[in-house]
Order: C-alpha cells, then sequence, then structure tokens
C-alpha cells in the first residue's frame, strides 16, 4: 500500500514535471522573443525556438549543435559579452552585439544573458532582439537631439542677441527721450524768447500752448491773456473773420498757407503763418506794422522815383546783359511802344540782332559811364550808359536818351544868327562910308552920260551905272540886316497885308507866264510891323515865282492853328537841294544868277523879330515855306 502510494505520488509528481515541461516548452518555442540555451564555455547551441532561427535566416535544426561564437557572432563581436560592465547580477549579463543572418547581412541585437548551473554544468539562456529598428530610432533621436540642442543654441544665441538689441534699442529709446526732451524745451524757450506770436490748437479745437508774446498782445489789447485749454473759437470769436476761415480750412484740407491781414484780438497788422500737424494746426501771428511803414515808404520813393523817371524828358530803360529790357520810362513806351522783355535792338532799331557799335559791352566790362550821339528814326539822341547793379545781384546798364535835334537845330539857328548880326554890325560899319562915294560916282557917270561928246561910252556909263545901283541895293539889304528890334509895333492883320500885295503880286506872275492863288482865311490880329511884313512876303512870293517854269501856279494861304497865324507860300518849282535846305538864311548863299544871298536872311531876321519861326520844306515837285507868327 505504501507503495502503491509512493508510485502514485510519483506518477503524479511525474504528471505535474511533464505539465510544467510542456508550459515551459511552450513559453520557449511561441516566445516572440529569439530565445536559446546553450554551452557557457563552448557556445554550443542546445535549444534553439523559432524566432530565434528565423532571426538568423535559418530553422531550428540547422542550428542545433553549433556554437554561436562561430556561426552567429559576427567577426569582431565574439566577446562582446567579456566587455560589458557592470554586470546586474553575477550570472546575469544585458549587452548590445551585432549578428550575422545566413545570407551574410548583419543587425544590431540586443542579448538578455542568464548562467544557470543544472547537474554540474554550466549553461547559458539566452534571449535576444533585433535592435535594427530600435538603433534607428535612437540615432533619429540622437540626430533629433542633436538638432534641437543646436537649435535651442540658436535660439538661445538669437535670444541674447535680441535681448542685447533690444537693451540697445531701450537705451537709444531713453537716449531719443532725452534728446526730444531737451529739444522739447529748448524749442518752447525759442517759442517763449521770439517776439512773434504762437499758439498751438489741438483737433478738438483745445489751445495746448500759447507763448507769451501772445499773452502780452492779447493783453495790451485788453484781452484776456491766459487762453491756454480754452476753447479756440470762444476765446476768438472777435477775431478777423479771414483768419477763423484760413484756420479751419488748414485744420479739414491739410496744407499751410500765409497771409497778411489785421488781426482784431491783437490790434496790429501781421503775417499769419497756419501749418497743420498731427495734432491739429500750430498758428504763427508776426508784427508787420514797421514792416508796412517801412513798405509804404519805400513804395512812396519808388512811385517818387517813377515819377521822377516818367516826367524825364529824356528815353530812360534799363537793360541787361542779354539786350532785354527790364524797365522804361513812359517816354520811351510813348516813342517806342511796349518793350519790357524785348531786346533792345529789336525796339530800337528794328534789328534781329545787336548793334555793332553798341556800348553795353564795353560799359559792363569797364564799369564806367559812356556818352554817345547817335541818330534813331532820323532824329539825333545823345545816350548816356551808366553800369548799374540791380538788388538781385543782376548787371544791368541804366541808359538815358536825350533827344537833342531841336538843340541841334538851335545851335545852327544860333550860329546863323551870330552870322547875320556880324553881317548886320559890317552893314552898319560901312554902309555910310561905302554909299556916299558910290552916290558920288554915280552921279558923275549920269554926267558924263548926259554930254554929246560922250555918247559913244553912253553904253558903258549905263552898265557902270547898273553896276552901282546894284551895289546899293547890297548896302540896302545890309542896313535892313542891321536894323534893330522894332519898337514901332502896332495891330496888323496877315491876311489884309497879303489882300493889299495881291495886285502888285499878280502883276509880277501875269509878266512871268505864271499863276497866284490865295487861299485866305480870316485871322486874329497881332502886334508886328506891317512895312517889315510886306517886304516878307514879297521876298518869300517873288523866290517862289522865280524858283516856277511858266505855266505853274504858286499858293498863298493865310489861317489860324490852334495860338498861331500860320502864313504859308507853295510853289511849283524843282525843290530845293538837301545839302543847301538846312543851309538857307546863310548871307551870301544863292542858287540865282544875280542873287545876293540876302533876301532869305531879311526874311529870318524880321521872323525873329516878330517871334516867328520859318520852316521849309521841299520835295522835288516844289518847296512850301512856313511862318509860324505866335498870336499875341
Amino acid at each position: 500500500m505504501e507503495l502503491k502510494q509512493k508510485v502514485a505520488f510519483l506518477e503524479a509528481a511525474l504528471a505535474d514535471v511533464r505539465e510544467d515541461n510542456e508550459i515551459w516548452d511552450r513559453i520557449f518555442l511561441d516566445n516572440t522573443w529569439g530565445m536559446v540555451v546553450t554551452d557557457a564555455i563552448s557556445g554550443k547551441l542546445l535549444k534553439v525556438n523559432t524566432h530565434y532561427a528565423e532571426m538568423h535566416g535559418y530553422s531550428p535544426p540547422e542550428l542545433i549543435g553549433k556554437s554561436m561564437y562561430d556561426v552567429l557572432c559576427a567577426p569582431g563581436h565574439q566577446n562582446d559579452l567579456l566587455k560589458i560592465s557592470p554586470r546586474i547580477h553575477n550570472d546575469h549579463y544585458v549587452y548590445n552585439s551585432v549578428h550575422v543572418r545566413k545570407d551574410g547581412s548583419r543587425f544590431p541585437v540586443r542579448i538578455d544573458n542568464y548562467e544557470v548551473t543544472i547537474n554540474g554544468r554550466c549553461l547559458r539562456i539566452v534571449s535576444l532582439w533585433d535592435i535594427t529598428e530600435t538603433e534607428h530610432k535612437e540615432k533619429e533621436l540622437s540626430r533629433y537631439r542633436e538638432s534641437l540642442v543646436e537649435l535651442i543654441k540658436f535660439r538661445t544665441d538669437e535670444l541674447e542677441k535680441t535681448n542685447d538689441q533690444l537693451r540697445s534699442e531701450i537705451l537709444q529709446k531713453e537716449t531719443a527721450e532725452n534728446e526730444l526732451a531737451k529739444a522739447n524745451h529748448e524749442m518752447i524757450n525759442i517759442l517763449e524768447s521770439i517776439g512773434d506770436c504762437f499758439k498751438a490748437v489741438n483737433r478738438q479745437w483745445i489751445i495746448t500752448y500759447a507763448n507769451k508774446a501772445m499773452v502780452k498782445a492779447r493783453e495790451a489789447n485788453g484781452l484776456d491773456g491766459h487762453i491756454l485749454g480754452s476753447n479756440y473759437w470762444e476765446t476768438h470769436k472777435l477775431e478777423s473773420k479771414t483768419i477763423n476761415d484760413a484756420c479751419l480750412k488748414a485744420m479739414n484740407d491739410g496744407m499751410p498757407t500765409r497771409f497778411e491781414t489785421y488781426a482784431i484780438t491783437m490790434g496790429q497788422w501781421v503775417e499769419v503763418s497756419i501749418y497743420p500737424t498731427e495734432s491739429g494746426i500750430s498758428i504763427f501771428l508776426r508784427n508787420i506794422e514797421e514792416r508796412r511803414k517801412i513798405e509804404k515808404a519805400v513804395e512812396e520813393e519808388h512811385h517818387r522815383l517813377y515819377s521822377l523817371f516818367n516826367s524825364f524828358p529824356g528815353l530812360i530803360y534799363l537793360q541787361e546783359e542779354n539786350y532785354k529790357i527790364r524797365f522804361a520810362n513812359d517816354s520811351f513806351q510813348a516813342k517806342f511802344g511796349p518793350c519790357i522783355d524785348r531786346p533792345c535792338f529789336e525796339v530800337i532799331g528794328g534789328l534781329s540782332f545787336p548793334c555793332t557799335d553798341c556800348m553795353s559791352s564795353m560799359v559792363l566790362r569797364s564799369l564806367t559811364a559812356v556818352w554817345k550821339e547817335m541818330v534813331f528814326d532820323n532824329r539825333m539822341y545823345e545816350v548816356y550808359s551808366q553800369p548799374f547793379i540791380d538788388a538781385d545781384g543782376s548787371r544791368l546798364v541804366f541808359k538815358v536818351l536825350i533827344d537833342i535835334t531841336d538843340r541841334k537845330s538851335a545851335d545852327r539857328e544860333l550860329a546863323r544868327l551870330e552870322r547875320l548880326n556880324m553881317v548886320g554890325e559890317m552893314a552898319a560899319g560901312i554902309a555910310h562910308e561905302v554909299r556916299n562915294p558910290l552916290t558920288t560916282v554915280r552921279g558923275f557917270l549920269q554926267l558924263l552920260q548926259s554930254k554929246d561928246d560922250t555918247v559913244r561910252y553912253h553904253e558903258f556909263y549905263q552898265l557902270m551905272t547898273d553896276e552901282l545901283d546894284r551895289a546899293n541895293l547890297i548896302l540896302t539889304d545890309f542896313l535892313s540886316l542891321a536894323k534893330d528890334k522894332s519898337t514901332d509895333f502896332e495891330l496888323i492883320n496877315i491876311t489884309k497885308i497879303v489882300t493889299t500885295l495881291a495886285p502888285l503880286l499878280t502883276a509880277d506872275a501875269i509878266n512871268q507866264d505864271k499863276e497866284i492863288i490865295l487861299e485866305l482865311e480870316e485871322v486874329t490880329d497881332t502886334q508886328g510891323n506891317e512895312n517889315e511884313l510886306r517886304q516878307l512876303i514879297l521876298n518869300l512870293a517873288r523866290n517862289g515865282l522865280e524858283a516856277m517854269q511858266a505855266g505853274t501856279v504858286l499858293t498863298i494861304r493865310t489861317y489860324k492853328f490852334e495860338n498861331y497865324i500860320m502864313l504859308k507860300v507853295c510853289d511849283q518849282g524843282g525843290g530845293v537841294d538837301s545839302a543847301i535846305l538846312d543851309k538857307l538864311g546863310t548871307p551870301f548863299l544863292t542858287t540865282k544868277e544875280r542873287g545876293t544871298g540876302l533876301g532869305i536872311a531879311i526874311c529870318q531876321s524880321i521872323a525873329v523879330r516878330h517871334k516867328a519861326l520859318i520852316i521849309f520844306e521841299s520835295e522835288h515837285t516844289g518847296t512850301t515855306v512856313t511862318v509860324k507868327f505866335l498870336v499875341n
């Protein structure tokens, strides 16, 4: 019985062992890890699970009995077990190594190694994992860690750099704020120190600043000067509408403006400058009362100067270096028409290029004044050129053109009168001395001519008598020139004198087969000497008749023109040569074969005594002599 019990016990124990073995076999064979049992000394594989064999490309039977160091461990990795440190326990090792597959490829593995001793034999139970994916992930993780470290380092450097830059910017901002505060303080000091009134208005029309000058100006005008913080429209409702409208426009349009007006709140003329700003507008008011007085004085001075220039009888103009006219007085513009900004050579000379003898360049080079006589439009001018620097620094030439045509004519007339005076003095000196011997000689010639025994010489005596009469006529003309101004003037009428002479003049004309036409109008009586005027009219009419051919007409006209009585004698002769025309009246100048050259001189002497003027006009169709008598 006891034996059966022991057998039963042993059978039960064996069944348990078998069951345990089946459990451990299943764990060993079905485990997803690679597991082997090897001899600890030789490395011979005693038991191999399927996963371990497939991991290396083998079947379990192919590996049983083979040394794992020779078949599975990669060259150079047979002793990896010896390199591990520290051990987990004395009989437990965990390390990494490299194994070789059947096809020769390598792969990393993680080995968990247990050493056990069974029946005196040292065995090693090895669990193995393929850590290829793990190593790949670890490498990626390592690279990620490295990149992360680099990124952290880069970001840290960037942050440090940004921090340094931020500190620098903060420092710059603080410096700028200090500078701005300093500049603002200086600006306020400037605004407070200037004489101009200044105020700032924000977009809500609140006055945010007003300097001392503004306060004083308002207080001086009886208004409240403390306007800081007040509404602009409340404090300026009495202000000029022009200023208020300009402020409103500048605030709305954002455009600066400047103008001059009278500021009611300041009681003075001001120059207003309004500037739009980000916060509103800034208003400057400058007192221009003194400037206006100066400008008015300058304007009056300019007016006086222009009036002086315009009243000056000469032609005045300012010429630029490029010959353009910058200024011309009224006389110049009346003579040459609109001329400002036109070249002087075009205006005065009608040329398209500068005059060849222009003095402007020489005047600007030498900076000295120049006088010169020039002829424009048949008039003679004395031209004065003076260098001049204008207010803008431009170099100009100040020119004055004085018409000296009449003066030259007066000079010639004066010379002629001086010659007449000389002839008169000669006549007065020699008349009596010469006429007495002539009278004596003529008497004896008449005595000899009356005798019968001199009949054969009568022709010669008559010739001598005629010549003596001619000499006596010349002396008579001399005496006429030598007469002083008439003192026996009386009221006479020019038209009536011509009428009384008409029969005599008509008879002379008929004798020469010529005609006289009288165009006489009623004229005012005037003071004069009738005998001298009869002589003047006879001389002029007979000169005209002698200059004409037969069948032509001599016209005598009298009429009143303005304050003058006009006498005109018009012939139809061949005219007078221009070279002689200017010299008419010169004693002994004549174009007649038997003329004395004293007739016109006598006429001019009579005209001078009557304060009259003789004008000669001649063309190839005839000559017109005009005598202008001033009514007195």
